[in-house]
């Protein structure tokens, strides 16, 4: 009977400590980091960049909309100057949506600046969410072109 309670405590000694260690992010910074949803920005192409957010928590995120639009964007000159407003110049359903993340996995959109006809020189593109808790996610990138 001795036998029996210590394997059993050793077991739960075993499980605690292996609890300890599950939230915790792998060197290459993959793995899930409680509590952190993240926002990336990168250019895929000349002048398409896409934009994601990431859910990084143990739970399913749920992101309430009053409109079809999912997410906004501007584009500044380098000198500060708004030349773009993506809502300004696009008509939205007004729908009642959601978007869900599940714990892991994230949420993409494709931002292609080609209809702009920008002119040579530096830019910065800003992109965020646009759920009914307000602006969210927001993330800035810095742009050339040539």
């Amino acid at each position: 009977m001795k036998k029996a309670w210590v394997l059993l405590i050793l077991g739960f000694l075993l499980i605690g400590c292996g609890k300890a260690n599950s939230n915790e992010t792998n060197n290459d910074g993959s793995g899930i980091v409680a509590g952190k949803i993240t926002a990336a920005l990168k250019e895929t192409s000349p002048l398409v960049f896409q934009y994601e957010v990431n859910n990084q928590t143990e739970k399913e995120v749920k992101f309430e909309f009053s409109s079809s639009q999912r997410i906004d964007y501007s584009v500044e000159t380098d000198k500060g100057e708004q030349i773009y407003l993506f809502s300004s110049l696009t008509m939205f359903l007004a729908v009642l949506g959601e978007e869900t993340i599940k714990q892991g996995e994230s949420l993409s959109y494709e931002i292609d600046l080609h209809e702009l006809d920008l002119k040579t020189g530096d830019y910065l593109l800003k992109v965020w969410m646009t759920s009914k808790d307000g602006k969210a996610y927001q993330i800035t990138q810095e742009f050339t072109v040539k």
